[in-house]
């Protein structure tokens, strides 16, 4: 593992498109939060600072970082196509790299961005959290970080479906447009032909739902009337999704088939 690490970090060091996309992430992401949590929105039973407070700034925050998971997986496609494109991949499997090893390799680069935006919420949770939330203590500091580990398994899915495009389609341009198409057209037009039931299970949608837009209606100043039975599903605003359960294990499903079928896509490829 530790030499599959050392190749990764030499082909991705001195690569600058790599730097400018952490960084832009990173940047973008900041932006996004800092900007929102200037807004001070009040409404009997919801105050918009509290989507900065502890425990709900880690659902709110993982949200947000949840939209800049296309970055990531634009960086993924990226670093790999270039070795199908110019062919170095082809020079590593003669040099004595097993195809295996090089999807290893990516698997480690996945799992290091997928930290790095996982480390991005971190910080972020706790800084904002810090200066938005009056009275701290453990408990509620700590009550929901756990999403984060769901935002790290969904980050995941969304790279992985990337490797798997580029894997199956060998140019940059075509599988970055049809990626994207796929998350914004494809997938909604297909869904939204099929019966109700089915929708929720498409792969997209499974991941994409990991970390759902926050439930406003749940985050109340506790100040007003109980509104905690109200949900953006029960008053119609957005479809009925799965249980979270059963989402984060659908995705684990789908996250294993893309890696098997990106597997057998360079296993049996010439390349």
């Amino acid at each position: 593992m530790k030499r599959l690490i050392q190749l990764e970090w030499t082909k991705i060091s001195s690569y600058g498109f790599f730097r400018v996309i952490l960084i832009l992430t990173l940047s973008l992401f900041l932006l996004t939060v800092f900007v929102f949590s200037r807004i001070d929105i009040s409404v009997p039973g919801f105050t918009w600072r509290n989507l900065f407070r502890f425990p709900d700034v880690w659902s709110s925050f993982a949200w947000v970082a949840s939209w800049f998971n296309l970055l990531l997986a634009i960086l993924v496609i990226t670093i790999a196509g270039n070795e199908f494109s110019g062919k170095t991949l082809r020079q590593q499997v003669m040099t004595g790299l097993s195809r295996e090893e090089w999807l290893a390799g990516k698997g480690l680069l996945i799992l290091g961005l997928a930290f790095f935006g996982a480390l991005m919420v971190t910080l972020a949770g706790f800084i904002f959290g810090f200066i938005f939330t009056g009275e701290l203590n453990v408990g509620i500091i700590f009550e929901k970080i756990s999403i984060l580990l769901v935002y790290l398994v969904q980050a995941i899915g969304y790279m992985v479906l990337g490797l798997l495009f580029i894997s199956v389609l060998r140019t940059n341009a075509l599988a970055i447009i049809l990626y994207l198409l796929y998350f914004i057209m494809i997938e909604p037009i297909i869904r939204g032909l099929c019966p109700a039931e089915i929708r929720p299970w498409f792969p997209v949608k499974i991941i994409s739902h990991l970390t759902p837009l926050p439930e406003f209606f749940e985050i109340t100043s506790g100040e007003a009337l109980d509104n905690n039975f109200m949900t953006f599903e029960s008053i119609g605003l957005v479809p009925r999704q799965l249980e979270g359960s059963i989402t984060i294990i659908m995705a684990l499903v789908y996250i294993s088939a893309f890696g098997l079928i990106t597997y057998l896509v360079v296993k049996k490829r010439d390349l």
